[in-house]
């Protein structure tokens, strides 16, 4: 009886103790267990909810989206942060706007494929199949801790997509400054691809005509230029056969959205083989005096087929750039030579010019002039400038002999295709004439 008395009295002094800290909102002072002899009550400490960090629904492929009739996976992020943390008990998914029985789908830990695009997460369900139409899809996931805690349901979304991306165009080129592809030559494909709706997930090409075996060649975005055409995916550097004719050759570039849907764009190109040759060489009288070189007059180099711009001067894109042109005079004829900008590195992808006769600078000495270069399509022209070194050297006679001008070319230069030219010497076009 006594013994009664006493356990009653406890249970009347605990109850007391639980009334005081439930008014000052202290739950959490509770030891979990309590006891007294025999008599042992319990309590729960943890009274905060889990949280449901992050949560994807995931088709088949990987990808963030969804089409009619697809299958797919619901994964989940979820913590339990009470202090202590009773954990996780519970993880479900109501997916019924996406799949009309998935009113409460079980996420279970995830044990294999549990990363989507760079995120790993601890929760996934079985696969499900998408039976809805095209549109925006929200959905839910609830957590329960191992105590009753719910975090209640948390809304996410999915974009359910049944239109195919679109392949516009697409490129292969040897150089940026324009598409182009010879046999043994190095080369990138270029594409532009797009999908309004769910987004682009993968763009892929097959060169097999072209390299063979490759025949899945991944593009990545970028920000790129070929020629006069933006292009925002490209894939790393191929090399075509060696043995390639100079037959069009056929490729394809599919895109795949998220939601895997496909679209393949079919393009051509034909190879070229054929090494670009120069074809002429002129100067032309933009100054005051003819027959005298002086700022304002032009050299121009014409070549059988475009060249790659960054073939002939490294980071060239063919714009207007400095260099230096020398008139030099070593005892025989008068010659024209090329520098890059420091007046110390001579360009030798373009080789120099015999002007056939003397008159344009005195004799064992030369002038160096401030010039401009630029490319347009197959012709690359000089525009003399100031004299920067040698000014008193020009000949103050404007009437040398008229002559022929011989170009000796290079073999360093390329054309867009990956050609190296044939380093011929190319005579000046027309009658025999004074220059500049």
């Amino acid at each position: 009886m006594r013994r009664l008395r006493r356990t009653a009295l406890f249970l009347l002094a605990l109850t007391a103790v639980a009334v005081v800290a439930a008014g000052g909102n202290t739950f959490s002072a509770f030891s979990a267990t309590t006891s007294n002899g025999s008599v042992s009550l319990s309590s729960a400490p943890d009274w905060t909810a889990p949280t449901v960090q992050a949560a994807v629904i995931a088709n088949s492929s990987g990808g963030l989206g969804l089409k009619t009739g697809a299958t797919y996976n619901v994964y989940a992020n979820v913590t339990d942060a009470g202090n202590p943390a009773s954990g996780v008990s519970v993880v479900t998914a109501n997916v019924s706007a996406v799949t009309t029985t998935g009113g409460s789908t079980p996420l279970v830990p995830c044990v294999t494929a549990c990363t989507v695009q760079g995120v790993t997460y601890g929760y996934k369900s079985a696969l499900l199949t998408e039976n809805t139409a095209a549109g925006t899809k929200t959905w839910t996931v609830t957590s329960v801790d191992v105590v009753g805690n719910s975090s209640g349901a948390q809304s996410f979304t999915v974009s359910v997509d049944n239109t195919v991306p679109t392949v516009p165009s697409a490129a292969i080129a040897h150089t940026t400054a324009g598409p182009g592809i010879s046999h043994g030559a190095t080369y990138r494909v270029y594409a532009n691809a797009s999908d309004a709706a769910s987004g682009v997930n993968t763009v892929v090409a097959n060169v097999n005509n072209i390299t063979t075996g490759q025949t899945a060649v991944a593009l990545t975005p970028c920000t790129c230029t070929v020629g006069t055409t933006s292009y925002a995916y490209r894939s790393a550097v191929l090399t075509a056969n060696s043995t390639l004719s100079t037959t069009a050759k056929s490729y394809t570039v599919t895109a795949t959205d998220q939601a895997t849907n496909q679209a393949t764009g079919s393009f051509s190109i034909t190879p070229d083989n054929t090494a670009p040759t120069a074809s002429n060489v002129q100067t032309a009288n933009g100054g005051s005096t003819a027959g005298k070189a002086e700022a304002g007059d032009t050299i121009t180099l014409t070549f059988s087929q475009q060249m790659d711009p960054f073939s002939i001067l490294s980071n060239w894109d063919g714009s207007s750039t400095n260099v230096v042109v020398r008139l030099s005079n070593t005892g025989g004829n008068d010659t024209i030579t090329f520098y890059e900008s420091d007046d110390a590195t001579q360009i030798d992808s373009l080789g120099s010019i015999n002007i056939g006769t003397t008159g344009y600078v005195s004799a064992n000495t030369s002038v160096h002039f401030d010039a401009t270069m630029v490319q347009s399509g197959t012709t690359v022209t000089f525009t003399l400038g100031s004299p920067v070194s040698g000014a008193g050297n020009i000949d103050s006679n404007p009437l040398p002999a008229r002559s022929t001008m011989s170009w000796d070319s290079s073999t360093i230069p390329t054309d867009l295709a990956g050609n190296a030219a044939s380093g011929n010497t190319r005579n000046e076009g027309g009658s025999n004439d004074r220059e500049f």
